[in-house]
């Protein structure tokens, strides 16, 4: 039961108002015991319905880009982790700027957990962490940011190189796959979450690409229905591939 409402019996239903577009926000509090540690019990607060759409306690579920919903949907069983994970990256966006890193490092390990506690299984757990991980480092680890995503592309592009020159070369050329594990060992506390982002980025590279030139093919072809039929409106846009919402946080420029 790692979900309940606010009396602590389980959490079987959620009322939330859609404000249209992308964002939900929550009518009832509710809580999450971290199964690591019983007397931890975080709880994720009501949105103050006073407030517009963007502000206090909202959520768009799991971000997830809109060219990926047929391999991770953005609702499910993650849903209230993804939903604790967004209240909690509010309270680092909100912390001092020398604490918001350390602070969303934990909201991540926590959303991680409360995946697996909530059933998702442990690949797609490590995939949807990984990924939240990387948006971490990109927001708030300044010039370490460059270090770590540039580490991860030379990462993925080594495993896929690894692969397919083991196939049409040499088996030999496998041992490549190696030098990005060897290289994480250089993020300490943060090898794991290097390691799974480059293991996994080079499993999912050929399927986010083809979904990726799938959807701008399907944009393009709209473009075109739009022009050709003169439908009024705005041309046609293909949803964003990242999308970091400030939540209404007023914060210095990262």
């Amino acid at each position: 039961m790692p979900f309940t409402d606010h009396n602590g019996n389980e959490l079987r239903r959620l009322p939330l108002l859609y404000r249209l577009g992308r964002d939900f926000q929550v009518a009832e509090s509710f809580c999450w015991r971290d199964p690591r540690d019983n007397d931890r019990v975080l709880t994720i607060p009501a949105h103050n319905l006073a407030l517009p759409p963007g502000k206090g306690n909202s959520t768009d579920f799991a971000s997830v880009p809109p060219f990926l919903w047929g391999l991770i949907a953005s609702f499910g069983k993650q849903t209230l982790p993804a939903i604790l994970h967004d209240s909690l990256t509010q309270d680092a966006r909100l912390a001092p700027a020398d604490e918001r890193l350390e602070l969303r490092r934990t909201a991540d390990e926590d959303f991680r957990v409360s995946l697996i506690d909530s059933g998702v299984h442990q690949l797609r757990a490590r995939v949807m962490w990984a990924s939240v991980g990387m948006e971490r480092y990109a927001r708030y680890a300044g010039a370490l940011a460059i270090a770590v995503i540039a580490q991860l592309s030379i990462g993925v592009l080594a495993i896929i190189a690894a692969v397919v020159l083991g196939i049409i070369a040499h088996p030999l050329w496998l041992l490549l796959g190696v030098v990005p594990a060897i290289a994480a060992l250089a993020w300490g506390k943060n090898m794991g979450l290097v390691l799974a982002a480059s293991y996994l980025g080079a499993l999912y590279a050929p399927l986010v690409a083809a979904a990726f030139i799938g959807s701008r093919l399907e944009q393009l072809l709209a473009i075109s229905i739009w022009v050709g039929t003169g439908t009024p409106g705005p041309a046609p846009k293909a949803e964003p591939t990242l999308r970091w919402p400030d939540r209404g946080a007023t914060l210095p420029p990262q």
